[in-house]
């Protein structure tokens, strides 16, 4: 994660996020799948604490959560606060559907307005879009302007989601479809290979959000590693996974719940009752960082795991 006053330009790389929220005085880039906004107390800090930015005295401790959604691969605003939030002059309140993100949907929690942006490129890419990419934020209902970090800047789109762009990649193969109607042949190849492509470009995309989704726990697990142990000290899995839920139960997705810390999506004659099966074979296969032990003790076996080195 990423937070920074929006009126300091930046040096050296450009910062990077999945997805980017813009005021008139602030920027935050998000680096992990789900942040919660409202304001920090004295029993815990929130992603973006919107009371030390001018949001007022009705924002809650916890007032929304913006995610990835993984099973309709699109962000979301859950609504958290009693008072509500704004989107795109909608007001949304706790226990309603989340709400579809798209880029520069204006938001408003409390007093304080700011646009939520995407990336111009893939989340995976790692240079900057060409300059003929750029989306211009709609202009703020206040006075002052939207500033950007640095000259080397990550250009964030407003073209909404990459579900609307499959659709679009769809639209596009139905009219070569029909204006190769005279060649049948012609036609199912068109297809044929644009179903192809199509595919395989989903499948890429899942295997690299796979990959972000296994890294992001993966450095969550090392968080409660460090503070819990100190180097070469082994913690036994069962109460890393107490530590895990208590952190992360009620802020990561429920998809990421469900494989890591609850195993409901593995079969139950492979987890063996144990809830924390997904996470343990999750370790297991970054030995590089992890080290896993077991002791028996009668026909009890007990796992143990050991931080080796942090994740970069």
């Amino acid at each position: 994660m990423s937070f920074s006053s929006g009126s300091s330009a930046g040096e050296g790389d450009p910062e990077v996020g999945f997805a980017k929220l813009q005021g008139e005085d602030f920027e935050y880039y998000m680096q992990t799948y789900s942040i919660i906004l409202g304001r920090n107390s004295k029993r815990a800090e929130v992603d973006v604490d919107l009371t030390s930015l001018g949001g007022g005295m009705s924002i809650s401790r916890k007032h929304a959560r913006i995610f990835y959604d993984f099973s309709r691969r699109r962000f979301a605003l859950e609504v958290l606060g009693k008072n509500g939030c704004l989107v795109e002059g909608v007001l949304h309140v706790p226990g309603t559907a989340p709400v579809k993100l798209d880029s520069q949907d204006l938001l408003q929690i409390g007093d304080k307005k700011f646009y939520f942006l995407l990336p111009s490129r893939s989340l995976f890419a790692s240079v900057a879009a060409p300059r003929s990419q750029v989306a211009v934020p709609k202009p703020m209902p206040q006075s002052g302007r939207l500033v950007s970090r640095g000259e080397e800047r990550i250009f964030w789109r407003g073209d909404g989601d990459e579900e609307e762009r499959g659709e679009e990649e769809e639209e596009g193969v139905s009219k070569r479809l029909r204006r190769d109607s005279r060649d049948v042949g012609t036609s199912e190849k068109i297809a044929t290979k644009s179903m192809k492509r199509s595919r395989a470009n989903r499948e890429a995309d899942n295997y690299k959000l796979t990959l972000l989704e296994e890294k992001d726990v993966l450095s969550s697990v090392a968080s409660v590693l460090s503070d819990r142990c100190r180097p070469g000290e082994w913690m036994p899995v069962a109460k890393l996974h107490t530590e895990m839920v208590e952190r992360y139960g009620n802020i990561w997705h429920h998809g990421k719940v469900r494989r890591y810390l609850t195993s409901e999506d593995l079969p139950q004659r492979e987890t063996e009752g144990t809830p924390w099966f997904g996470l343990s074979m999750l370790l297991r296969k970054y030995p590089e960082h992890f080290a896993i032990n077991t002791r028996s003790k009668g026909s009890a076996i007990t796992e143990f795991v050991s931080l080796l080195s942090l994740i970069s």
